[in-house]
C-alpha cells in the first residue's frame, strides 16, 4: 500500500512538472516590423538624420535620404514611437504591432520655434484607438501650460493611413477643439494638434488615431 501511495504522488508530481514544461514552452515571444517615412510638416520634403526610437526600447535608427526609416523584430502589442530631430518639435505615435506583419506610419514635423515654456497637448477626444466613429464630429484635447496667461492658438490636422500628405481641420483656433466633417466610411485616420504663439509652433500632440464606421 505504501508502494501505491509512493507510487501515485510521483506520478501526480511528473504530471504538474510536465504541464509547466509545456505552458512554458509555449510562452513564445512573436514579432512583426515598423516602416515610415518622416516629412517636413511645411514642405512635405523628406527628413533625413531623423532618430527613430520606441517604448518597449528597440534599435534606434536615423531615417535615410528619403526620410525613410526600418525596425525589425518589434515585440508584437503596443508600441509609441518618437521621432527627435534637431530644430523640430518632437513626434510620437502609437501604434499596434501583429506578429509577422509590418506597420506603416508617417510623420510631419514641424520647426520647433518655443519661447513660452512647456505646453503639452494631451487626453484627445475621441480616445486613440477609437472605433466606429461618426463621419462628422468635434475634435478636443486638454492644454497644459506652464505658463497659462499666455493666449494660444491651435492649428488641426488629419491625414490617412499610410498618406503623406495631410487636411487642415482648423487653423489659429482659439479654444482647444475643432470640427472635423467630411470623412470616409470604414477608414483609419490620424490626427494631431500644432500650438502657435503668434504664428510660432510652440507644441505638438502626439499623433493620434482613430476608425470610421460603416455609415
Amino acid at each position: 500500500m505504501q508502494n501505491k501511495k509512493i507510487g501515485g504522488f510521483l506520478l501526480v508530481f511528473f504530471l504538474i512538472f510536465t504541464t509547466a514544461c509545456e505552458e512554458e514552452t509555449f510562452d513564445i515571444e512573436r514579432f512583426g516590423s515598423i516602416s515610415g517615412i518622416v516629412v517636413d510638416g511645411d514642405t512635405y520634403e523628406p527628413l533625413q538624420g531623423v532618430l527613430i526610437t520606441t517604448t518597449p526600447s528597440s534599435n534606434a535608427v536615423l531615417t535615410d535620404e528619403g526620410g525613410t526609416f526600418q525596425l525589425e523584430k518589434i515585440k508584437d502589442g503596443d508600441v509609441v514611437i518618437t521621432a527627435r530631430k534637431k530644430d523640430f518639435l518632437n513626434g510620437t505615435i502609437n501604434v499596434a504591432v501583429y506578429e509577422e506583419e509590418n506597420t506603416a506610419v508617417t510623420f510631419f514635423l514641424l520647426e520647433d520655434e518655443n519661447n513660452v515654456g512647456s505646453v503639452i497637448l494631451s487626453d484627445p477626444v475621441p480616445g486613440n484607438g477609437a472605433v466606429n466613429q461618426d463621419l462628422s464630429f468635434t475634435f478636443s484635447w486638454n492644454v497644459d501650460q506652464e505658463n497659462p496667461g499666455i493666449p494660444l492658438a491651435y492649428s488641426v490636422f488629419i491625414f490617412e493611413s499610410n498618406s503623406t500628405v495631410q487636411d487642415l481641420v482648423g487653423e489659429n483656433l482659439p479654444t482647444n477643439e475643432a470640427n472635423v466633417t467630411g470623412l470616409k466610411p470604414n477608414t483609419t485616420y490620424f490626427w494631431y494638434v500644432v500650438a502657435k504663439y503668434e504664428g510660432r509652433n510652440v507644441a505638438n500632440s502626439p499623433t493620434w488615431t482613430f476608425a470610421t464606421g460603416d455609415q
